[in-house]
């Protein structure tokens, strides 16, 4: 074989890796991405996420444990109880590999990229674990029908301030339903969970309109954290624009919702007080994106929650700032 034809073969097959590789990732569901500094198993897509700019999140850290005398007294030995912000992504994997496999190079990535293992487990000790996975999140009874050769992994890593806890949920499809694609019989589906939790960025805050309109679809309402105000006014702070130009753009998108903005506060000051303050910053928010962004005055209603409704203790800063937020309603 001539020197020329061997580039010319070795050029064919660099062109076709790339394009399967490029077919692959174009086959993810529009709006889905690969978690920072963790990759995919060769060849895999995106079939689903999900994204919350703050929720809260059980990670489960130890088997689960029955209680013989009261069984709703059953639970896993130790879980955390977390909050921040949720990414969810569910892969699918070419026909193949077995979830051992896929498993094992998801665990050689993760303690590459400097995650430290809380816990894992497989087959049998992975009992219970098809629920918390079968029954929040994306996937549904894609996870929760498959336990016999499941695989599960919890880790963190805690860099710059922020600690970014996984939950990895390996499984070979047995049964079940998914209404979002069909699912095959013996082929590989990963779940995997992100939760950062610790000083977020304003970036980090900025709930995007895509975000919003999940949230609303999800849970009626959406809360938001990168609308700031002056100390004890309704005056909006100019860094909480690019929260407002989600906003807006949510509603442009989608001309026929209506909401209404709602005003909370910490317990810092009187009932009576805070209650005032949060009406008068909900009446700000609406004053602007009418004023600012054309939106009609009747697709928004502006009310104030006060103390009345908080996320978080107020024995500490951090609660504190968790229960001082705007959040949008669906009317």
């Amino acid at each position: 074989m001539t020197s020329k034809l061997c580039s010319g073969v070795f050029a064919a097959l660099m062109f076709m890796a790339v394009f399967i590789a490029s077919s692959a990732h174009a086959a993810d569901k529009p709006g889905c991405k690969d978690l920072p500094g963790i990759k995919r198993f060769e060849g895999s897509s995106i079939m689903l996420c999900d994204a919350r700019n703050f929720a809260e999140y059980t990670l489960p850290t130890g088997k689960w444990v029955k209680n013989e005398d009261d069984s709703a007294k059953s639970d896993f030995a130790s879980k955390e109880a977390l909050e921040g912000r949720l990414t969810q992504n569910v892969y699918s994997v070419p026909a193949g590999p077995s979830s051992a496999e896929v498993f094992r190079n998801y665990m050689n990535d993760l303690q590459s990229a400097g995650y430290k293992v809380l816990f894992q487990a497989k087959q049998a000790d992975t009992y219970q674990l098809e629920n918390v996975f079968g029954e929040k999140g994306p996937g549904g009874q894609l996870f929760g029908y498959s336990p016999d050769e499941a695989r599960y992994v919890a880790a963190v890593k805690e860099e710059g301030g922020v600690k970014t806890y996984i939950a990895l949920y390996v499984i070979e499809f047995e049964d079940g339903y998914v209404p979002e694609f069909d699912a095959v019989k013996g082929q590989v589906y990963v779940r995997l969970d992100s939760l950062q939790v610790g000083k977020l960025t304003d970036e980090m805050v900025v709930v995007s309109a895509s975000e919003i309109s999940k949230s609303l679809d999800t849970a009626g309402k959406v809360l938001l954290y990168g609308i700031h105000f002056d100390f004890n006014k309704a005056s909006i702070k100019p860094e909480s624009r690019p929260s407002l130009d989600e906003i807006a753009k949510f509603l442009k998108e989608q001309p026929n919702e209506k909401l209404d903005v709602v005003g909370h506060t910490d317990n810092i000051g009187g009932a009576d007080f805070n209650m005032q303050l949060s009406k008068a910053r909900a009446d700000a928010v609406v004053a602007d994106l009418v004023s600012t962004y054309s939106v009609a005055a009747n697709r928004l209603q502006a009310k104030g929650e006060g103390l009345q409704s908080p996320v978080a203790s107020n024995d500490d800063e951090a609660g504190r700032a968790k229960n001082r937020r705007v959040e949008l309603h669906r009317q």
